[in-house]
């Protein structure tokens, strides 16, 4: 007999309870989240399930945010193997961490999303958008939004992909603001204001290296033309040999001009004009070609301030 078996009541041995614990143990625990809304009303779990919303909601944050970090530890060990692995071996290491790493952020957003569909489950149906924290929480899409750019180096190309997804933006507050013709519109987050002052940065540091690529292209053609135009000086107060080797070393400045002039020719784009001092272009085609040809209207504000700062 078992030391506690005196306090069980009479007709009850402890062999039958260790079988009652196991049956408990093998039962599963039914939430307010496993029923309809129909089943819920039907036995009085309305009270619980909010209980239930709230603390998922709470959950989801936690787990976004152990997502989010799961992103930037595969994206640091990325960046650590593209900078710091040379060897072979060394490469397979890495590659080995960054497969755990995904798979770890993967299993992360898997159990987010579970937990989200658990949430729009309890939610009422009538939920108004951003009217609550619950509202702004998406499923997360595994090929997609599990991506960052690099926030260190200037930014790439499909850094603009990466840089959208709404993981990085969902803690941010909404809010609202006056539009020019007097309605309210919900304003850009501090990430998405962030990602194109970001953007436009980089067009200026684009337009300044071109700028200062082409005045090199300029200045070096102009420099070959003056030697040999000083050579060619040199060459008429000359005779003989020393005459034939200033206009040797002449042409050889020649040759070079024209070969700086020809592949200065090669690298601007068709219509560029060789001798424009500033080489800034609008991005007024740009829009338009991303947006195939649509109407640009809405837009005229925003690029007239832009055209405005850059003249």
């Amino acid at each position: 007999m078992s030391a506690c078996e005196e306090f069980l009541p009479s007709g009850i041995s402890s062999g039958e309870l260790e079988e009652d614990e196991e049956g408990l143990l093998a039962e599963t625990l039914y939430l307010p989240s496993d029923f309809t809304a129909e089943e819920r009303a039907t036995y009085s779990l309305d009270k619980l399930a909010d209980y239930e919303l709230k603390i998922r909601v709470g959950l989801a944050f936690d787990q976004l945010e152990d997502v989010r970090m799961g992103v930037k530890y595969r994206a640091a060990h990325l960046e650590h193997k593209k900078k710091s692995v040379r060897t072979s071996k060394g490469n397979q290491l890495a590659e080995k961490e960054i497969q755990k790493a995904d798979i770890r952020v993967r299993l992360l957003a898997s159990k987010y999303n579970d937990n989200v569909a658990k949430i729009w489950t309890l939610q009422p149906p009538n939920t108004v958008k951003n009217s609550s924290p619950s509202t702004r929480l998406q499923r997360i899409d595994l090929d997609v939004d599990l991506a960052i750019a690099n926030l260190v180096a200037p930014r790439s190309l499909g850094d603009s992909k990466k840089s959208g997804s709404w993981i990085w933006s969902v803690f941010e507050r909404p809010s609202t603001q006056r539009t020019r013709t007097g309605k309210t519109a919900e304003s850009e987050s501090s990430v998405d204001s962030a990602q194109w002052y970001r953007a436009k940065a980089g067009k200026d540091r684009a337009d300044e290296e071109v700028n200062i690529r082409c005045a090199d292209f300029r200045r070096t053609c102009a420099g070959y033309k003056t030697y040999a135009e000083m050579w060619r000086q040199a060459a008429m107060v000359q005779s003989g040999g020393e005459r034939a080797y200033a206009l040797k070393t002449a042409s050889m400045w020649d040759r070079m001009a024209r070969q700086c002039a020809q592949e200065y020719e090669n690298a601007r784009k068709p219509g560029v004009d060789a001798d424009t001092l500033d080489q800034t272009r609008s991005i007024r085609p740009y829009l338009a070609q991303m947006l195939e040809g649509a109407n640009l209207t809405a837009f005229d504000v925003v690029l007239k301030e832009l055209e405005k700062h850059d003249g």
